[in-house]
């Protein structure tokens, strides 16, 4: 099936421990699935049914006739389209990388899908038994456990491959997205590994945060040495800002980053070296692992 193999390649060394999340995470996506395919499913048949047998009994302005049309209509967009709008949008990522490789971005498509599709259901619903039927709270009901099966799902499968030691996944292709430390925090820096570059976004400083962030990719291949050490006082700005402010080293531990032609440090935990070390080992030759006294 179209979960059934973990995406990418896997170095051996991490296959065990990759297929055992991976197992787990399409556990929860194929719940999350199926669920959004039996709310399809119910939609269609209860909309069938309501044109058959009486016509549709939702609350849409306009004349008889028009009412019928047009809420029908509507219902049945709100049901058909969700599902088959999200598997095009995920087959034409910006980024060309396979979406069961990027567990950050999971929550997008259920966060998005199952609303509307949890509404077409209660449309649905309401155009076979009418619109005076049921209780004020039935179509929260609907609409509460529509929405949040498929999220929690999608939440468990996401967590299920993101959970500590991320270390395990540096031999695989999946996509980590990773906070950088900030001095005032918010989440407003990150990294992004892939299978064959490091990706730093920053827009913060000790200041006021940068009109636009600043980005630098690093291509794997180019790394030669990895290693974690405490941040000091003598460190130089880590990162540069668009607007050409330089972004100091906050306290903590670091994470050394060296190429054939510079050093790179990343606020980040010291477990990044070595996820970042075996990512780097699936393209060639491991980076060299530096004592924190040697970095």
């Amino acid at each position: 099936m179209w979960l059934d193999e973990v995406p990418g390649r896997i170095d051996p060394r991490s296959r065990a421990a990759v297929e055992q999340r991976w197992r787990r995470a399409r556990t929860w996506l194929r719940v999350a699935a199926l669920f959004c395919v039996a709310e399809l499913v119910l939609s269609v048949l209860g909309l069938a049914w309501s044109l058959v047998a009486e016509g549709s009994a939702m609350p849409v302005a306009g004349p008889r006739g028009t009412q019928d049309l047009v809420g029908w209509a509507f219902a049945a967009v709100l049901v058909v389209l969700p599902i088959p709008a999200a598997v095009w949008l995920a087959r034409r990522a910006a980024d060309g990388i396979d979406w069961r490789r990027k567990p950050h971005g999971w929550h997008l498509y259920s966060a998005v899908v199952a609303p509307l599709q949890a509404l077409g259901l209660l449309l649905a619903l309401i155009s076979v038994v009418g619109n005076g039927v049921l209780s004020w709270w039935q179509p929260v009901v609907v609409l509460v456990v529509g929405t949040a099966i498929p999220v929690l799902a999608t939440e468990a499968a996401r967590r299920a491959v993101l959970r500590p030691p991320l270390s395990e996944l540096g031999g695989s292709e999946f996509v980590l997205r990773l906070p950088l430390r900030s001095p005032q925090g918010g989440g407003e820096d990150s990294l992004l590994l892939t299978e064959d570059r490091l990706r730093l976004t920053v827009r913060t400083a000790a200041g006021r945060p940068a009109r636009q962030p600043s980005t630098k990719d690093i291509e794997l291949s180019a790394i030669t040495e990895v290693g974690a050490r405490p941040s000091t006082p003598e460190d130089r700005a880590w990162a540069w800002l668009a607007d050409g402010r330089g972004v100091s080293v906050p306290p903590g531990d670091v994470v050394v980053v060296r190429t054939r032609h510079e050093e790179q440090l990343l606020p980040v935990d010291p477990e990044f070296a070595d996820v970042l070390s075996a990512r780097v080992a699936m393209r060639g030759r491991a980076p060299v692992r530096l004592d924190p006294g040697g970095c």
